[in-house]
C-alpha cells in the first residue's frame, strides 16, 4: 500500500512544480515596460503596414513596417530580434520605433540614464514626429507627456487655426514636432500645426489631380463674407462668389449661407498655379428663365418688385431669378428725373410691361408708360375703302376719314 501511496504522491509533486513554473512564467510575461524605455522585441508577425513584436509582456509591441525596409525590401523576418524604443501605449499595444536607432545617428545604449531624452534630442535634430498624450491645460498651452517626458505645446500649435475649446484635447494622443529642446531636456516645446498643414498640403496635391471643370463636389462652408463664401471641397478651399449662390439677386452671401453648412457645388474655374478655384451653387439650380420662358412676351404686363436702383434705372424682379431693367426714361413720369428713387422705393411693387426681351442673353426691357394707341387696323380699313371709292369715283378723303372715326 505504501508503494501505491508513493506512486500517487509523485504526480502531485510534479503538478506542484508545473504550477510553480506556470506561475513564474506568468510573472515574467507580466513584466512591465514603461514608455520611454528601450526593449528587445521578437518579430512574431509581419502585416502590410506594421510589424508586431513580442516584448516579453502581455501586450504586444508594434512598429511601422517601413522602419525595417530598405529599398522596398524587408530586413527582418519572423523570429528576428529588434531593439526598439517604446514611444506610447494605445489600445492595448505598445507603439515603438526603431527608426533613429537604425539611422546610426545615436546609440541608445550610450544613454542608459534616459534613453527617451536621447531619442527626443535626435527627433528634434532630425525633425522627426514624436507621439505624445495631452495631460493638462495650462496658461497659454498644454502639458504633454512624450516618451515619459514633460513637454509644452503652445495653444497656437495644437490646431491649424485658433483653438476655441482647449478642453477637447485633454487625454488625446497626437503626433508632434519638437520645435525647441533646451536645458538637457528640461525645456521641450512641441507643436502639431506644421504636421496638420503638411497633411492638408498632401491631401490638396492628391485632390488637384482629380479635379475637373463642371465637376460636382460635396463641400463645407468655412467662412462667409459680403462678397461670397469659401467652401472646403475635401482639403482645398474654393470661392463661391455671391453672383454664383443663387439666380435671385442677394445683397450679401450671409443672407443665404453660414459657416459649417454642407452643400454641393460645381467647379467653374481651376488655376492650380495660383491655387484658386471658383465654385458655383447656382449652376446646380433650375434656371428660372426656362421655367417662366413661355410667360414672357412683348406687351405682357406684370406686377414686379423693385430690387435695385441705379441712376440710369431700376431693376424689377418679375419672378424669382428673372429681373428686367426699367430705364429712367420709361418710368412714366411727366417730368425729367435724375434718379429712379425720386418716385420708386426698394421692395415696392410696380406694374410694368415688357418692351423687349432676349431669352438667350436673359435680358428684359420694361416700361411703366401707358401703351400707345394702335391705329394700324383703322388705317388699313381706311385704305381699303379709299381704294374702293376711287374705283367708283365717289367720296373724298375727308369724308372717308370721318366715316372711319364715326364707326369707332
Amino acid at each position: 500500500m505504501t508503494e501505491n501511496k508513493n506512486e500517487t504522491a509523485a504526480p502531485a509533486k510534479n503538478s506542484e512544480e508545473s504550477f510553480a513554473d506556470l506561475l513564474n512564467a506568468s510573472f515574467r510575461t507580466a513584466a512591465r515596460i514603461n514608455v520611454g524605455e528601450v526593449a528587445e522585441g521578437k518579430v512574431i508577425s509581419i502585416a502590410k503596414d506594421n510589424i508586431f513584436l513580442d516584448l516579453g509582456t502581455r501586450a504586444e509591441g508594434m512598429i511601422d513596417r517601413e522602419e525595417c525596409e530598405r529599398q522596398g525590401q524587408l530586413t527582418v523576418k519572423a523570429g528576428d530580434t529588434v531593439q526598439v524604443l517604446v514611444t506610447s501605449f494605445r489600445d492595448g499595444i505598445f507603439l515603438c520605433t526603431a527608426k533613429l536607432r537604425q539611422s546610426g545617428r545615436s546609440d541608445w545604449r550610450q544613454a542608459k540614464d534616459s534613453p527617451s531624452l536621447a531619442m527626443l534630442r535626435e527627433a528634434f535634430a532630425a525633425h522627426i514626429p514624436v507621439e505624445g498624450r495631452v495631460k493638462a491645460v495650462n496658461k497659454g498651452g498644454f502639458e504633454v507627456q512624450v516618451m515619459g517626458q514633460k513637454a509644452f505645446c503652445p495653444i497656437s500649435q495644437i490646431e491649424k487655426r485658433f483653438c476655441q475649446n482647449p478642453d477637447i484635447h485633454l487625454d488625446q494622443t497626437y503626433s508632434f514636432l519638437i520645435s525647441q529642446y533646451e536645458e538637457d531636456g528640461r525645456n521641450i516645446v512641441i507643436g502639431r500645426k506644421e504636421l496638420l498643414q503638411a497633411e492638408d498640403k498632401e491631401k490638396a496635391r492628391l485632390l488637384w489631380q482629380g479635379l475637373e471643370l463642371k465637376q460636382v463636389r460635396e463641400g463645407t462652408v468655412t467662412s462667409v463674407h459680403d462678397y461670397g463664401a469659401f467652401v472646403d471641397i475635401g482639403g482645398i478651399e474654393g470661392l463661391l462668389h455671391i453672383s454664383e449662390i443663387s439666380h435671385q439677386k442677394i445683397q450679401s452671401a450671409q443672407e443665404a449661407l453660414q459657416p459649417g453648412q454642407k452643400l454641393k457645388v460645381a467647379i467653374l474655374k481651376l488655376d492650380q498655379e495660383a491655387n484658386k478655384i471658383s465654385l458655383s451653387l447656382k449652376a446646380l439650380l433650375a434656371d428660372p428663365w426656362t421655367i417662366v420662358g413661355d410667360k414672357l412676351e412683348v406687351g405682357a404686363e406684370f406686377a414686379g418688385k423693385v430690387v435695385h436702383m441705379k441712376p440710369f434705372g431700376a431693376f424689377i424682379e418679375l419672378f424669382p431669378g428673372v429681373t428686367g431693367l426699367l430705364h429712367i426714361s420709361r418710368l412714366g413720369a411727366d417730368r425729367r428725373l435724375n434718379h429712379p428713387k425720386e418716385i420708386l422705393e426698394i421692395d415696392a411693387t410696380v406694374n410694368v410691361r415688357i418692351l423687349a426681351f432676349d431669352a438667350e442673353r436673359k435680358t428684359l426691357s420694361l416700361t411703366m408708360e401707358e401703351p400707345e394707341e394702335d391705329f394700324s387696323s383703322e388705317l388699313a380699313r381706311l385704305k381699303e375703302r379709299q381704294d374702293q371709292d376711287l374705283k367708283t369715283g365717289s367720296g373724298t378723303m375727308a369724308a372717308l376719314l370721318d366715316s372711319v372715326i364715326l364707326e369707332k
